[in-house]
């Protein structure tokens, strides 16, 4: 196997991420481009472009940029995001190094805080408490790597509360 000629930093696996956010990573590719797009589960594309800046020729250089996922609407979408190389031959689409970043889409996200869990807490009361513009289902999508279910949380979890305008 050869190595590793992508690799996305930003965003994380179960990232939270807004309509507009940064794709960061090093890597090298043809033309010194690195391709992006976002899915979402149903398999639309949501977004999709190049970063220009990357290494070529072999050379691992940083890349990062601010992409925008246009007129995109969504609250607590799962989606994924990929990142990969050129594959001009067509034979191995998306292309070469495919990074596959899962992350949740609020496409009104101003930020996130974290808050841990305290005795007597339940979705509603922290979303109405330390949320902006949040519900109960918003607190759980924001969430589903850490809760799998929206009426048990546990005392000293920690939760992001999506701050949404």
């Amino acid at each position: 196997m050869s190595p590793r000629r992508i690799d996305v930093r930003q965003p994380q696996q179960n990232d939270l991420i807004g309509k507009n956010f940064v794709l960061a990573g090093y890597g090298t590719g043809f033309e010194a481009t690195v391709h992006w797009r976002v899915l979402a589960n149903s398999g639309q594309a949501l977004g999709n472009g190049n970063i220009q800046g990357a290494g070529s020729m072999g050379v691992i250089r940083d890349f990062g940029n601010t992409v925008s996922l246009g007129n995109t609407l969504a609250r607590g979408m799962h989606v994924s995001v990929q990142v990969f190389g050129d594959d001009p031959s067509g034979i191995h689409p998306p292309g070469t190094d495919l990074n596959i970043i899962h992350a949740t889409l609020f496409t009104s996200l101003e930020g996130f805080k974290l808050y841990q869990v305290k005795s007597g807490d339940n979705l509603t009361k922290i979303a109405r408490e330390e949320g902006q513009n949040t519900t109960a289902n918003d607190i759980f999508e924001a969430n589903r790597d850490r809760i799998s279910n929206a009426n048990l949380i546990f005392v000293g979890q920690v939760l992001r509360i999506p701050l949404l305008t």
